[in-house]
């Protein structure tokens, strides 16, 4: 807690002297990927060193995300719960660009910080290429 303070502070510092928004600085930093029931969205970003990557599971069943070559994993990420009375209808084969299960609440959730420029490949560990071979993703970092 004291950490997230002590980097509010300094972002909110960083905006003054550049006459940003800390506001804007902070939300920048972060990169949100949605999990469905078999995908990622969106499958592929790019970030710049220093992104956090948020995952959070929307889908009805619980999934990880796994890094292809060990550097994260997520471990199992809960099925969002009800939230309502209802699942909502399944997704259509393009992703929305909102939560196709309006009745769910978000699932589990997991993030990492990118330092290092790279491409790095992911995978659900539940439910593995092998059987899904559409439920994957990348991150490209840059510098």
């Amino acid at each position: 807690m004291r950490v997230q303070r002590l980097e509010i502070a300094l972002l909110a510092s960083l905006a003054a002297c550049a006459g940003g928004d800390p506001v804007a600085m902070l939300q920048s930093s972060i990169v949100t990927i949605n999990i469905y029931d078999f995908y990622y969205t969106p499958t592929g970003t790019t970030v710049r060193a220093g992104t956090a990557v948020h995952w959070v599971n929307n889908g009805p069943s619980a999934h990880t995300t796994t890094s292809d070559n060990g550097t994260w994993d997520s471990g199992s990420l809960a099925a969002p719960t009800p939230g309502g009375g209802g699942t909502g209808t399944p997704p259509p084969t393009t992703p929305p660009p909102t939560n196709p299960y309006p009745m769910l609440l978000a699932g589990g959730t997991f993030s990492t910080t990118f330092n290092t420029p790279g491409v790095y490949g992911f995978h659900c560990s539940i439910h593995p290429p092998a059987t899904k071979p559409g439920f994957v993703g990348t991150v490209t970092v840059t510098e």
